[in-house]
């Protein structure tokens, strides 16, 4: 199990020292404290800060890893309240932030109830954030969350006059009783919008916690389950910090207890610091089974190191895939098996019609690879056999491989494996210019040709290409049999400064610093492979294309892949609680929340930043065509997610300009699927519409004739 990251705010810096409190909140199992960077101004100079008791008492390793330093805020509501909006005072602590190697600087909470002092205040954010940028230094912007339109409009009107910098994140302070003042409800619905901002970390202040009749912090239900939905949400990256006085004094004979944070400790002898009873009841949500289930199962450790890392898409046409590429992919624990029981409904449906009478199954898989949808086939055909003694079948499999590499092994594995030997023939071409003997002919054709958006990896164009090269039967059937793709607004501060920091990468990655850089417009219009995690999807995914195979013969016209969609994102109150991050299943729990508030006092009162779409896509492999009508899917979309299953992550399509969606406003999304001679890319643009159906935003359409980002064929 992952542990949590949990630091301390304590109401004084004894002496300014902070090795002192460092040393003790470590001793308790905590990994950081919070506090003033500055003693005071040196009354001489302001842009000076006075000497400091602890410089030989903490290492830069120290500094570094355990402080998070706070801004001053009497300079910082000053600057606020008059002009010029400097101060040498706050230059001096930043600069002093930097040259420590601090990993990240607070401000103080914006003020909300001034728009001129909140100018000044994101003027101060991103005065800060420019200046920190390339350093090792962040920007917290300490937040007093409340579940409110004002807070929001505070916060989000801040990032996006800093345009969103990488630099900057959000800590919640959450504010004691205001679950029961707003409804868990609504608290979890406006928590839900915020997360898109751009989230680092949770306040939970020590007068917010009740306490037990053994005098332990405890947290209300309305509380814990707030706690528990930022523990999903937020996974191992959120931090966690405990704040204000030692306000429980736990007593007793049974005062110790074990906790994941140390041996036995007791409060008596240990507690130094006045939080590990506060750290151990954090531990205890932490292990609940409906946390753990989320944030330790397989597919969430292996997709620890991928969360918001953005990748190109695949090009398996134009490029061949490398050896660990495949590797990773053939790990995948539910996608082989659900095409291994899409095969055997399909032989299942061929005994009805009559196809294997002369005891042989054609089974052609295109796009072989290494050869796991080779076995999951074989697999099939040893079950249907298992099951159909008196008419078993004997395979006759051909594996249909453009990747000279991947054919090595797809060889070696014909001559190595029993089940392979003597019923495995290796073609090595592109499937697109294939030619087999008649009695090769495909009855089911296997492929996993997919992409994350369904068809950005070209299936359509490769599975009609191995049809028109005659290599199927007129009868057989394709697994998948259909593929749709799917699309949704998305909310996520976080993947926007990632897209942004693509301007500076290398075209070339061979070339180092001295290659041609990206540049903001491609890097802005080209979609990314992305395993989202901070963000919010903010309404149900809309069906965008449809492809089915295989085709009706006569039935190919040479544009029949491209295509063209404008779906329409009504009014969501709910900013898509239970949606997450537009990856995994949605949480139908929470999407019944989020319908019952809709619309009412909580809900749908304000509106929320789109940085971007979220692609993903559902496939039907296979349907029985008698009996039971049996099927088998794969899915990414939410809505319909296999669950299990980590082979694809979403498509990210950023706008070059996040887009402010009001309350009871509507998104139109258009989105193109264009392609020419050479290559196939999408176009796409988005348009906001108030309440009032007056059109109040709309961006420019993205990547057009593909200039930015393609596919090649």
């Amino acid at each position: 199990m992952t542990g949590l990251v949990v630091g301390a705010f304590p109401d004084v810096i004894q002496h300014g020292r902070y090795d002192h409190h460092l040393s003790i909140a470590k001793s308790d199992g905590l990994s950081f404290v919070i506090g003033p960077l500055a003693q005071q101004p040196s009354p001489s100079n302001p842009s000076l800060l006075s000497p400091r008791p602890d410089l030989k008492g903490l290492s830069g390793t120290e500094w570094s890893n355990g402080i998070v330093g706070l801004i001053s805020s009497t300079a910082v509501y000053a600057c606020c309240d008059s002009s010029p909006v400097t101060s040498p005072e706050i230059t001096s602590e930043v600069d002093w932030a930097m040259h420590m190697g601090v990993p990240a600087v607070m401000f103080p909470p914006p003020p909300t109830s001034d728009p001129a002092a909140l100018d000044n205040y994101g003027r101060l954010v991103t005065s800060t954030a420019l200046k920190v940028a390339g350093s090792q230094t962040g920007v917290w912007i300490a937040v007093n969350f409340t579940p409110t339109e004002e807070c929001y409009k505070a916060v989000s009107a801040v990032l996006m006059a800093a345009e969103f910098p990488s630099t900057v994140s959000l800590n919640l302070v959450f504010q004691p009783g205001m679950e029961k003042e707003y409804g868990l409800d609504s608290y979890l619905v406006h928590l839900n919008r915020m997360i898109g901002l751009g989230v680092v970390g949770v306040t939970l202040p020590t007068d917010g916690f009740l306490t037990n009749k053994k005098g332990y912090p405890t947290l209300s239900k309305k509380m814990q389950a707030v706690v528990e939905f930022m523990m999903k949400r937020g996974g191992g990256k959120l931090r966690w910090v405990i704040s204000g006085g030692k306000a429980h004094q736990p007593g007793g004979e049974d005062d110790n207890v074990m906790t994941d944070v140390g041996e036995q400790q007791s409060s008596s002898s240990d507690n130094q610091s006045g939080y590990l009873h506060y750290l151990q009841y954090l531990f205890h949500i932490r292990k609940r089974p409906s946390v753990v289930s989320v944030l330790d199962n397989d597919e969430a450790v292996a997709e620890r190191g991928y969360l918001d890392y953005l990748q190109a898409p695949l090009q398996p046409l134009a490029d061949n895939l490398e050896f660990m590429t495949y590797e990773t992919f053939e790990k995948d624990p539910v996608k082989y098996r659900n095409y291994e029981n899409a095969v055997l409904l399909a032989m299942e449906d061929g005994k009805e019609e009559g196809k294997w009478v002369d005891g042989r199954v054609n089974i052609m898989v295109v796009g072989a690879g290494r050869g796991p949808l080779v076995q999951a086939s074989l697999n099939a055909v040893k079950r249907y056999n298992e099951k159909n003694r008196e008419s078993r079948v004997t395979p006759n499999m051909l594996a249909v491989e453009k990747n000279k590499n991947a054919v090595v092994f797809l060889h070696s594995r014909c001559q190595l494996e029993e089940d392979w030997v003597g019923v495995v023939r290796v073609l090595s071409c592109d499937m697109r210019e294939a030619s087999v003997s008649p009695s090769d002919l495909a009855d089911v054709v296997v492929s996993e040709l997919l992409g994350s958006f369904g068809d950005n990896e070209l299936s359509p164009e490769c599975l009609d290409g191995a049809q028109l090269s005659g290599l199927m039967k007129p009868n057989a059937v394709s697994i998948p049999s259909d593929y749709v793709s799917f699309i949704a607004p998305l909310s996520s501060a976080k993947l926007h400064q990632e897209a942004k920091a693509q301007a500076y990468v290398s075209t070339d990655p061979g070339a180092g610093p001295m290659g041609q850089p990206f540049g903001f417009l491609r890097a802005m219009e080209t979609p990314y492979v992305v395993r989202t995690h901070a963000g919010t999807q903010t309404h149900g995914e809309k069906e965008c294309f449809k492809f089915v195979h295989p085709r009706e013969v006569g039935s190919f016209k040479e544009d029949d892949n491209q295509r063209f969609t404008k779906v329409a994102f009504e009014a969501d109150g709910t900013y898509g609680l239970g949606l997450g991050s537009g990856y995994l299943r949605e949480d139908v729990g929470m999407r019944d929340i989020g319908k019952d508030l809709d619309g009412r006092e909580g809900g749908g009162k304000g509106g929320i930043v789109v940085h971007g779409l979220t692609g993903s896509f559902d496939s039907l492999l296979y349907k029985k065509k008698y009996g039971d009508r049996e099927e088998e899917r794969i899915s990414i979309a939410p809505g319909t997610f296999s669950v299990g299953m980590f082979s694809w992550f979403p498509l990210f399509f950023p706008l070059r300009e996040p887009m402010f969606l009001p309350a009871g406003g509507k998104m139109a999304v258009s989105i193109w699927r264009i392609k020419d001679d050479k290559n196939v890319w999408y176009e796409w643009a988005v348009e906001v519409e108030d309440g009032e159906g007056r059109i109040v935003g709309k961006s420019n359409i993205h990547n057009v004739n593909g200039r930015s980002y393609k596919v090649g064929l």
